[in-house]
Formats: C-alpha cells, structure tokens, sequence
C-alpha cells in the first residue's frame, strides 16, 4: 500500500510508547490519526503533539476489552470520519510470573487485552475495509515472545502467539479483498510495559521498586543500543504497511529469536529454562541494591496501565 494512500489511521493503546510513535510518524505523513487509549488524557496529549506539530488528530477513550464500547466506537469514527485506510491494534500489557502463579483473573486480563482486543480491532474495522472495497492495512503488534517462549511470562507469549496466527490467518482470507495484514514482532523496546509490569506474588512495595529499576535501566541501555526507542517500531509498521509484509522482527534479538524458532526451536526452550521466576527475582534484587542503578530517570512512574 503506498503510504501517500494512507489518510486515516485508527491506533489503540497510542497514549504511549509505540502507539504515540505510530500516531507521530502516520500523521506526518499527512494522514488524519484516531488516537484511542484506555487512559483519555494521555491519547488526547498525543492528539494535542500532533496538532501542535501541524497534524491531524483526535482522541477517544478505549478499552479494547469492552466489546459493546469498541463496536461503538468503530461506527462512530465510521460515521464522523470515515473508513480508516490503516489499524493498528497496539494495546497491551505485561504480567511476569509461572503458570501456576497466574490466577484465573490474570489469565483472562492479559488474554483479553492482548488478544481478544486484537480481535476485536480486526474483525470491526476488517469488517469496514471489506464493505468498502478499496484495500487497506491492518497491523498487529506482537512481540518476538509470539515465537519464543520464556517461563517468566506465559499469559504474555501465548497472547502474543496468538496474535502472529490470527495475522497471519486473516492475512490468508483477506488477500482477495487487497487488504494487508502485519504482525509486528518488537524484541527490546524503552516503552512504558516493562516499567509497569505486574510481577505476581510479589507485593506492593517489591513490584513498584522493580519497575523503577527496570525502568532507569531500560532509559540507561537506550544509549548503548541494546534498548531501542519505541520510533523504531513505528519506522517498522510503515515499512510493513508499504511492504505488504507478513511477519516483521524488530531489532536484533527478535530476528535471531525468529530465527532460532525455525532452525534450532530447542535452543529456545532451553533459554526459556534459564528466564524463570528465580532469575528474574535474583537479577530484580541485584539491580535494586543501593547505587547501582538510579531510578529517578524511570520513565512514566506516575502513568496508568501502559498500552503498547
């Protein structure tokens, strides 16, 4: 799809991090972005950057696990702004723990958000690209845990595995109507999600100090280019909308995990062994001890549930 066709661009989860990327790099190209997010202030700050940059944006609050409120809100943008060339179902969230630490309730929470909302976006304005009959792009972010597994994060991976599959069977049944579908696989992105995860069994005040720390130090690698800004992702999904492509790995450690997924899957399962929850909790208690990482630059630590 050439992007100088794309005029209208609907981004869940664009308050933050790749959402607000996304929304940045498409409205400089001159579309008009719907900028949704489940906290309305921050997807109106990002609304208010484009528009004082010269853009074209507005911003509505969503859940993408209220169904009833995301198919409402798909008919109004179709009613007020018409059909959007492009999707990208971008909202998400992060719980670290086993298997058998997660309750039936956090099972359900990260399903919901990181696949059923993907779902959700595709089937209701997939829905509208085929009525209309003109192509378009849906994009799809998943994460290089769609194709590598790590027993520190289950709900995660398997949400996100889901979504490379549900991209590339829509992908399959929407070619004949000239409408791509990507799934974007990030490896080691600074954005608000590992600053905010949700490390469960631990309390309160042990969860808010690791993310303060996994949040400075995320800021710190930034500059050794080890952890990449979240515009890096949005350069990515417009290369993918242009492409046509499929399945895109983004960063090095995302291309080498998908690489490994299809020549050696075993090396993945065995560094899966070595990412548990006594490795995590070790280097967690290692980075926390006193002068060894400064949390006073942890990006975001007043914000809300991260989206992306």
């Amino acid at each position: 799809m050439k992007l100088h066709d794309v005029h209208l661009v609907v981004i869940t989860g664009a308050g933050s991090g790749i959402g607000r990327a996304t929304a940045l790099r498409f409205a400089g190209l001159g579309a008009t972005v719907i900028a949704t997010d489940i906290d309305e202030d921050t997807a109106q700050q990002t609304a208010t950057l484009i528009r004082d940059r010269g853009g074209k944006a507005h911003a509505y609050p969503l859940d993408v696990t209220d169904v009833p409120a995301f198919e409402a809100l798909a008919a109004r943008i179709k009613a007020e702004h018409g059909v959007a060339d492009v999707v990208v179902n971008n909202a998400g969230i992060v719980k670290f723990g086993g298997t058998l630490t997660h309750t039936v309730a956090d099972w359900e929470q990260v399903l919901a958000v990181n696949l059923s909302g993907v779902v959700h976006g595709c089937r209701l304005f997939g829905a509208q690209l085929v009525e209309r009959g003109r192509g378009g792009h849906l994009v799809n972010i998943a994460s290089l845990a769609a194709y590598h597994p790590t027993a520190s994060g289950p709900s995660y991976c398997t949400s996100k595995a889901g979504v490379r599959m549900l991209s590339e069977s829509l992908r399959a049944e929407l070619a004949t109507d000239n409408i791509g579908v990507s799934a974007i696989c990030p490896g080691l992105i600074n954005t608000g999600m590992p600053s905010h995860g949700d490390y469960l069994g631990a309390s309160e005040s042990d969860t808010t100090a690791r993310n303060e720390v996994v949040g400075a130090l995320a800021s710190r690698l930034v500059s050794f280019g080890v952890v990449s800004e979240p515009d890096a992702v949005a350069r990515a999904i417009l290369r993918a909308v242009r492409y046509n492509l499929a399945i895109l790995p983004v960063r090095p450690e995302s291309w080498l995990a998908y690489g490994l997924s299809r020549l050696a899957p075993g090396a993945t399962r065995f560094i899966a062994r070595l990412a548990n929850d006594n490795t995590v909790n070790a280097l967690s208690r290692m980075l926390a001890k006193p002068g060894r990482v400064s949390t006073e630059s942890a990006p975001g630590s007043s914000r809300g549930r991260p989206s992306g």
